[in-house]
């Protein structure tokens, strides 16, 4: 994809928060250049309203990529200044691509907590997980292993909706996993403090092995 050119007016090396109050005069873009990867930020008068990122974690867009910038001690941003056309065009590409950070109901300024790689790496070695995910209000945080995570994201949280109202409905208690086997596989979903974790296994993945794991992981946040 390819914003609109603008005006090059700076470059700034500061922390996310540090950098945004920079945007408050005008429209444009920030080219991000960071340890993570490379992306940039679309910015409206100091308010963030696209975000992407690519780099060695994977593809990061909207809400996604803000947590993962949050994360860095000292991005590099170039700043480029939009004229109001160049500002409406490049948010329609942003819109297309579906980078734009919506500012849903409940959503605070708080990003989710990250967590610790290390354990989503223990859950990803056990055989025949393909991929593991934490994901935020239809968003990918974190993701390991092979999958499309943004679509794995959009569709777990469509899962999640489902499994809570129907647990509500039948009033069976607080949701502690959802599970789907399919023929080809198995997805497991379960909530850690502010996120979800999602699992796609193979078929044939012994199912107890990562419900034990993900227990393990939910009982140190509850």
């Amino acid at each position: 994809m390819k914003l609109p050119e603008g005006t090059r007016i700076g470059l700034l090396k500061a922390t996310l928060d540090e950098a945004i109050p920079y945007t408050a005069a005008f429209c444009g873009a920030l080219e991000v250049t960071a340890e993570q990867g490379k992306g940039f930020l679309l910015v409206d008068r100091g308010t963030i309203t696209a975000a992407y990122l690519n780099g060695t974690g994977g593809s990061f867009r909207g809400r996604s990529a803000l947590v993962r910038l949050a994360e860095e001690p000292s991005p590099e941003f170039g700043i480029r200044k939009y004229t109001p056309e160049e500002y409406a065009d490049a948010l329609s590409i942003c819109s297309a691509e579906r980078l734009l950070v919506p500012e849903e109901p409940g959503a605070t300024d708080t990003p989710p907590r990250i967590l610790d790689e290390g354990k989503m790496r223990k859950i990803l070695g056990q055989p025949g997980i393909r991929a593991v995910s934490a994901f935020f209000e239809g968003f990918a945080v974190q993701s390991l292993g092979d999958a499309d995570f943004d679509q794995v994201a959009a569709l777990a949280e469509d899962l999640l909706r489902a499994g809570t109202k129907i647990a509500a409905d039948m009033r069976i208690g607080m949701l502690d996993q959802i599970i789907l086997e399919t023929v080809s596989g198995k997805i497991v979903i379960a909530p850690y403090g502010d996120l979800y974790l999602c699992v796609l296994a193979d078929a044939d993945t012994n199912l107890g092995l990562i419900r034990v794991a993900l227990k393990g992981l939910q009982s140190e946040v509850n």
